[in-house]
């Protein structure tokens, strides 16, 4: 689209049906939005509002399976995605907010004041040095904003970009928006459920309904004057209705339970204490008398291929331990589905339904359970009047039904109609000033490297010996630096593969030589243990400062590589809690070799399916900031130069001397 075009986007008779679904998500959508609009988007939940925003970003058919029909026209966009996290590619607020710079093919000289300037107008004052994994929820989300307009998008999508915050934090978000669009007189389509406080910021509203069909189009408070029933009807929250009445459920019993909250500002610690708590739980142990756990990624709790499947596995084995009849469990799960308002979905993959329709069939597999206690972490997010009137009749249930529930939240309406409140407060830890490098990526690359040409001259024990004493005289003088190696426990997989290969070798040789086994073990020990220790320090964004300007590899597979090996510790933590979800729901692996290898199974396929799923949105993420688009000077530039460690003299001047000592020595 020409850059004075008068319109940003031009959308005509968009359908969009996800793979195996027999109705599109999206359909028939025509709209066309001027330059300087500011519009707000709305829809009940599965309304396909997030959809329509991936699409007009031009991300859509990218990461998702799907038809796309229909023809679509938009100004290069920056989107902001409902979870920050989900656009983190870089270890500092600097190079997190330049990212996008670097995409454009900026000037390094003039990256710091542009990245000062727009962190400026989102209101975040903290050191560029700052770890950009070290901030607030709200803190976090005007970083990521600032990351999308530091490149001046002429179109600003943003996704639920307040969703998850506190309402000061929300505030400040606004806040950065609106001093924004009017410095920069940007366009923006902006989608959130609860949208009362975006009202004096838009001057356009569009409304989808359930089948995914622009059905109003307008000025907002006329649309809100004029259809107030229709919109309530949708479930849409309607400013000046109060919220709706919690739906009546009833689980059956009827004890004394109660209902706790957590509350406190975004990044204050609540999902952290939630788990304190339920990991110290009694009923977690055991899923006959269980606890069940609503997590803030919902999708972590899918167990099955359909949204019934997934729900009542864990309610049949719990039905099986408290001795309740199959086809009694069965219904007892479709009657909360029913009741959490997805029980039009029982066939449905559950990976292919809504945000919202996914928190509601995670609350549904919790409850199915029959658990004693509830641990529940923002289950309100993403919901429409209608769902939100379902999920917390639910949680009114579960506590009339002696449950004890345990819920973090921000939602004030909730809030209201617990027992116990109890506000957690952040802790205030001083930022760790960013640590010199002691060693530098190339460096730890190459000195296992140059090991390894000089283990090919260990012929005998005797000089597997001298290098292993090189080695560890070296190690000793780094410890002398100030070095700081990882925990032994990290050597125990190279130490099995030493000894497997010097028994291999043993086991082989004519005679079963010991000598041959033990040489052999010497030998890729000199490289395979140094290397092992080396890696605990290596840092992701310096290493591919270096291998795309010093060795002036390829920038975008290394920027790729680099943003992946960014989120290693996240999948690590995903790990820990897919394991934990998995045990609370049952899914123990017994004592049999058998079962230990199909808990083992499963653990790795959920993780992979994660792991796909979170790499198609880092994607988006990092796309929606120019990754994919050929910068017009042609090439991609970096924010920083290559740093070399303090360190990396003295490694590779060891390494060289013990290759040459195996070499020139007997």
């Amino acid at each position: 689209m020409p850059k004075n075009s008068p319109k940003v986007v031009e959308v005509s008779n968009l359908t969009w049906t996800t793979f195996a679904s027999p109705a599109p998500l999206l359909d028939g959508i025509s709209l066309s939005i001027d330059r300087g609009e500011k519009v707000l988007l709305v829809g009940p939940s599965g309304s396909g509002k997030s959809t329509l925003l991936r699409a007009i970003a031009g991300v859509l058919v990218d990461t998702e399976s799907g038809e796309l029909e229909g023809q679509i026209t938009a100004t290069a966009a920056g989107l902001l995605l409902q979870d920050p996290n989900d656009a983190l590619v870089s270890e500092t607020i600097y190079r997190e907010v330049a990212f996008g710079l670097e995409n454009q093919g900026a000037d390094r000289d003039s990256m710091p004041a542009r990245v000062q300037s727009a962190l400026k107008s989102v209101g975040l004052s903290k050191s560029l040095d700052h770890p950009s994994t070290d901030l607030s929820g709200g803190e976090m989300q005007r970083m990521a904003f600032a990351g999308v307009v530091v490149s001046k998008p002429d179109l600003l999508l943003l996704d639920e970009p307040t969703s998850m915050l506190d309402a000061e934090s929300a505030l400040a978000v606004r806040e950065s928006v609106r001093k924004h669009l009017e410095a920069s007189g940007a366009t923006l389509l902006v989608v959130e459920h609860r949208f009362e406080a975006w009202l004096p910021l838009v001057d356009r509203l569009l409304v989808l309904n359930h089948r995914g069909q622009l059905i109003l189009d307008g000025e907002p408070h006329a649309i809100l004057r004029d259809h107030p029933k229709q919109l309530v009807e949708l479930g849409i929250w309607v400013p000046g209705q109060k919220s709706p009445e919690p739906l009546a459920l009833d689980f059956g019993r009827f004890e004394s339970g109660r209902i706790t909250a957590l509350t406190g500002k975004s990044g204050a610690g609540k999902t952290t204490e939630l788990k304190r708590r339920m990991r110290e739980d009694p009923y977690s142990s055991s899923i006959q008398l269980g606890a069940g756990y609503l997590p803030q990624q919902a999708e972590l709790t899918i167990l099955g291929n359909t949204v019934f499947e997934s729900a009542h596995c864990t309610a049949k084995r719990a039905a099986e331990g408290l001795g309740v009849d199959a086809f009694e469990a069965e219904e007892h799960t479709r009657a909360v589905l029913q009741g959490l308002r997805v029980g039009h979905l029982l066939d449905k993959n559950p990976y292919e339904v809504s945000g919202g329709e996914q928190r509601r069939v995670a609350l549904a597999t919790a409850l199915a359970q029959r658990p004693q206690s509830l641990y529940l972490d923002e289950p309100t997010v993403g919901q429409d009047r209608d769902s939100w009137a379902a999920i917390v009749g639910a949680i009114l249930a579960a506590r009339k039904a002696g449950i004890r529930v345990t819920i973090a939240t921000h939602d004030e309406a909730l809030i209201e109609l617990a027992d116990t409140v109890t506000r957690i407060e952040p802790k205030l830890e001083a930022p760790k000033a960013p640590e010199a490098r002691a060693l530098s990526g190339l460096a730890i690359f190459a000195a296992p490297l140059i090991l390894l040409a000089g283990s090919m001259a260990i012929t005998s024990v005797a000089k597997g010996l001298i290098a292993l004493a090189s080695i560890g005289l070296s190690a000793a003088m780094l410890l002398a630096l100030g070095f700081r190696f990882g925990t032994l426990k990290t050597l125990a997989p190279g130490l099995v593969g030493v000894a497997s290969i010097g028994l291999s070798n043993w086991y082989l040789s004519e005679t079963m030589n010991p000598v041959t086994g033990l040489t052999a073990a010497l030998r890729v020990a000199t490289f395979i243990l140094p290397g092992i220790a080396l890696a605990a320090s290596l840092k992701p964004i310096p290493l591919g400062d270096q291998l795309g300007q010093i060795l002036r590899l390829p920038a975008r597979p290394v920027v790729a590589a680099v943003s992946a090996m960014q989120r290693m510790k996240a999948q690590l933590d995903l790990w820990d809690e897919l394991r934990f979800i998995h045990r609370l729901r049952g899914v123990d692996s017994g004592r049999g070799p058998i079962g230990r290898l199909r808990q083992f199974s499963q653990l790795v396929f959920a993780q992979l399916v994660q792991s796909i799923r979170s790499a198609g949105t880092t994607a988006v993420a990092m796309d929606s900031r120019g990754f994919s688009r050929i910068p017009d000077s042609g090439r991609r530039t970096w924010a920083k130069p290559p740093i070399w460690g303090r360190l990396d003299g003295f490694v590779l001047g060891a390494a060289i001397a013990t290759a040459l000592a195996t070499t020139l020595i007997g």
